[in-house]
């Protein structure tokens, strides 16, 4: 039958192959587009999705760690670090005994984590690795001629650099066998995207199939469990000494590359409706609001920013997509 689907969407069979992450695993088909872009098979299932925490106190979800990462913004001046080591703890001890403090982070995951229900998911074609918005690749030729764009590589070069950037405008990189490559920023609408994948007979993957491919139905907060696990390499996590192999940004249970990254929100859609999943565009990371509730609350395959407003246009620096293909039900 993967055999059957290659055909039938013009897709080329690569390989087979079993994906395991997080004590789940999946084994199935590997393709390749004529455009060039990888898709996986990934089977369909009744899963129950979403998180529900009622009736579950705080102490049952979190382990000490982790509850002592959510209740520090609640000590009143933290920030101004006039408190002792020991200070702290106990205000730390004395906020996970307030109920005022416990009810506003209750009342926080309430309203911004999908409420837990059962969902058929169809089986799907689903693109292997997320694709960036607004941004182009220059032809070689036409980077060569360029002669503001030469000189900017050339001023890279001599400070040592290997990229140069104009905000929404023009990217220069230097790639791992030290050429240099470019991209151009062009301004589009959520409309537009939608229309070119499309017209490519591509979709968008709903809210509910994307919790689906980023979680695999887990019924806890992230696919490993309810804790960030601060063993982990974690991206923009300033204790580490990130060498770019990251933890999260690896093939997970489906073989799909999730970018588990609080500043990569990937678009959804659902019903004429967008929104975005797997990150806040760096919202709370950025209002220092620390690692669990800033860096990595956001990217739980549960997580919906219930204040987040979508205009009109993507912003190219925050939002991607990712292409999904829709088996039909009656395959001729």
């Amino acid at each position: 039958m993967l055999y059957q689907i290659g055909e039938i969407y013009n897709l080329e069979l690569i390989c087979f192959k079993e994906f395991t992450a997080f004590g789940k695993s999946t084994y199935t088909a590997v393709y390749r587009s004529h455009d060039g872009i990888e898709f996986v098979f990934v089977p369909g299932d009744t899963v129950t999705l979403g998180f529900d925490f009622k009736n579950k106190p705080l102490q049952d979800i979190f382990n000490d760690e982790n509850l002592t990462e959510l209740v520090y913004p609640f000590v009143e001046g933290y920030e101004e670090e006039i408190f002792s080591e020991d200070d702290v703890q106990t205000k730390i001890s004395e906020a996970l005994e307030d109920e005022e403090v416990l009810s506003n982070i209750e009342t926080y995951f309430k309203h911004n984590f999908t409420q837990e229900d059962e969902f058929v998911i169809h089986p799907l074609l689903v693109q292997k690795e997320y694709s960036e918005t607004c941004w182009s690749l220059i032809p070689d030729d036409m980077l060569t001629q360029n002669k503001e764009w030469q000189n900017m590589i050339k001023k890279a070069e001599e400070k040592g650099v290997s990229e140069v950037m104009v905000h929404n405008t023009i990217c220069l990189y230097k790639t791992d066998d030290s050429n240099w490559c470019g991209k151009l920023y062009e301004e589009t609408t959520f409309k537009k995207l939608l229309q070119d994948i499309k017209d490519n007979r591509y979709s968008l993957p709903t809210q509910r199939e994307w919790e689906y491919l980023a979680g695999k139905g887990c019924r806890t907060i992230f696919p490993w469990g309810n804790n960030i696990d601060f063993s982990m390499n974690l991206k923009h996590m300033e204790w580490m000494d990130n060498d770019g192999d990251y933890t999260l940004e690896k093939e997970n249970f489906f073989g799909l590359v999730i970018g588990d990254d609080p500043y990569c929100r990937e678009i959804v859609y659902d019903e004429d409706e967008f929104s975005y999943k797997g990150g806040d565009g760096g919202r709370n990371i950025c209002g220092g609001l620390g690692v669990v509730w800033g860096g990595y609350l956001p990217i739980s395959p549960y997580f919906q920013d219930s204040e987040m407003v979508i205009g009109d246009n993507i912003n190219g620096g925050y939002d991607f997509f990712r292409r999904v293909v829709r088996i039909n039900d009656n395959m001729k």
